[in-house]
């Protein structure tokens, strides 16, 4: 009994002190500054629906519900507001297609025909042949370890069980020949595949020392290649354009599979960015012997506007040559640059098929391969996430198709000649498609103009509020609230001295 009485006690002194501070809070200057400051803004403010909340216009219940109608509209204006700035926050561009341009302000795409065998056992022997072998070296077991070239280019290598590239890592270091000029010559090459050129009706030659029409070696993916437009090697390379499109207007290629007995093994011709290396990516097709290959090219221009240009890199999604400090940015370059930091870091070794990045990394020698095979998936995947794409760029879809070189044994055309019609012949023809190239371009969803311009239309919609309300309304929560506080505790200091 006593206990409860206690209890009942303190909770009656609590209560009594509850009232007290209510009391107090009641007669406290800034809740009668704030009483007064809202009072006051109904009176002079000009904004719609809240003159009928002044002290003579509504009362009781028709207060209450226009009050719920205001906070319900304030709500859903700041719900759209919150609405549309995270769609000009999170991505405020988006791609338009704007005019097309003509072909000759488009580089015309690189071309690198490559053979599936990164190694031609005719050539090992030759090469083999020409190399100075000591005596406690096989000619034969050096000639077996070329087969481990294929590491490197073959996603499904399984390595023999011999060890013969211990062999033939000694004797080409004998020779001091690197694995990239040995794997360049027991590879098939220009020469092999390469016969006769032409740009549009015009024959050129096809390993002359030319700026453009010329095709040399190169390496890709896929192990020793060749290309034409396309020149890794020269920094100061500048890609040519087309003036000419169409079937007869692009580049026409007469030759052979370049294997000597193998007549399946089959070319294959790689359209790609004149500027960057050839990975995977790609564009691809097959050709085989007795097959004319056509190749249908349409480029399509990636660029940006310069409000675009203006957001942060994380903003616009892509980079341009002046936020890294390059020449010439390239996103495929920047990956490759990666992938072989990822090579060099795990096994210590630069392959001889990516441009070399760094001059203090040794070049992969045959007993690399274990290595760079074992760990194959892991470099393909490599993330870089600071590799953006370009804010302006060119990619090259393709349409191919083929016909059998046979039909023209009868044809009246006198290029298809009897030299051409040989058992391992082909002709590729390479042009693009159309005299103009689409323009997807990026440009953003709305400026800081536009996005102040629709949130004004927000709460004009809502609320009826303009730039001139808003400012009206900060001056009454900060000027006319401070000056009537101001005026509140002068009065209770005057009533304290009465």
């Amino acid at each position: 009994m006593a206990h409860n009485v206690k209890w009942m006690s303190k909770r009656s002194a609590s209560g009594s002190s509850r009232q007290r501070l209510l009391q107090r809070w009641r007669s406290h200057p800034l809740k009668l500054a704030i009483v007064n400051t809202f009072w006051e803004y109904t009176e002079r403010t000009k904004v719609s629906g809240m003159w009928l909340l002044r002290r003579n216009r509504t009362q009781g219940l028709s207060r209450f519900i226009w009050s719920s109608v205001l906070v319900k509209l304030l709500l859903l204006s700041i719900y759209l507001t919150l609405l549309l700035w995270l769609k000009f926050y999170s991505y405020p561009i988006l791609n338009t297609i704007s005019n097309d341009l003509p072909i000759t302000d488009v580089a015309f795409p690189g071309v690198t025909i490559c053979s599936p065998k990164a190694v031609n056992t005719e050539r090992v022997h030759r090469y083999v042949r020409t190399l100075n072998i000591p005596a406690e070296y096989d000619a034969d077991e050096v000639a077996a370890g070329f087969e481990f070239l294929n590491a490197f280019t073959d996603q499904s290598y399984v390595a023999p069980s011999h060890e013969s590239y211990k062999a033939t890592d000694a004797v080409l270091r004998l020779n001091n020949v690197s694995i990239w000029e040995a794997a360049m010559a027991v590879s098939p090459g220009c020469a092999d595949f390469v016969k006769r050129c032409f740009w549009g009706y015009s024959e050129f030659q096809c390993n002359q020392s030319h700026e453009y029409l010329s095709f040399i070696p190169t390496t890709a993916y896929l192990g020793p290649c060749c290309s034409f437009n396309y020149n890794p090697r020269n920094a100061s390379f500048v890609p040519f354009s087309a003036n000419i499109f169409g079937m007869d207007g692009g580049l026409t290629i007469i030759g052979s599979e370049g294997s000597e007995h193998n007549l399946s093994t089959g070319l294959i011709v790689l359209v790609h960015h004149p500027m960057d290396y050839v990975t995977e990516t790609s564009a691809s097709v097959t050709i085989t012997a007795r097959s004319e290959s056509f190749v249908e090219i349409s480029p399509t221009v990636q660029s940006s506007s310069i409000e675009v240009l203006e957001l942060s890199e994380s903003k616009r999604d892509c980079l341009i040559s002046d936020d890294v400090n390059l020449r010439n940015y390239r996103q495929a370059a920047c990956l490759l640059a990666c992938q072989t930091a990822a090579i060099a870091k795990r096994c210590g070794c630069h392959l001889y098929l990516l441009p070399i990045v760094s001059g203090h990394v040794k070049e992969c020698n045959l007993n690399d391969t274990f290595c760079y095979s074992k760990n194959y998936d892991n470099f393909k995947s490599v993330r870089c996430d600071q590799c953006l794409p370009n804010c302006y760029d060119v990619t090259y879809s393709t349409l191919s198709y083929k016909t059998d070189l046979n039909l023209h044994q009868f044809s009246v055309t006198g290029f298809y000649t009897s030299e051409m019609l040989r058992n391992d012949s082909f002709v590729l023809r390479v042009y693009l498609a159309k005299q103009v190239v689409p323009v997807i371009r990026k440009v953003t969803v709305m400026s800081w103009i536009g996005l102040l311009s629709d949130l004004g239309g927000i709460f004009n919609l809502c609320l009826g509020l303009s730039m001139i309300s808003i400012v009206e309304f900060f001056y009454y929560c900060v000027f006319r609230l401070h000056k009537n506080y101001q005026q509140q505790k002068q009065l209770q200091l005057k009533q304290a001295w009465k």
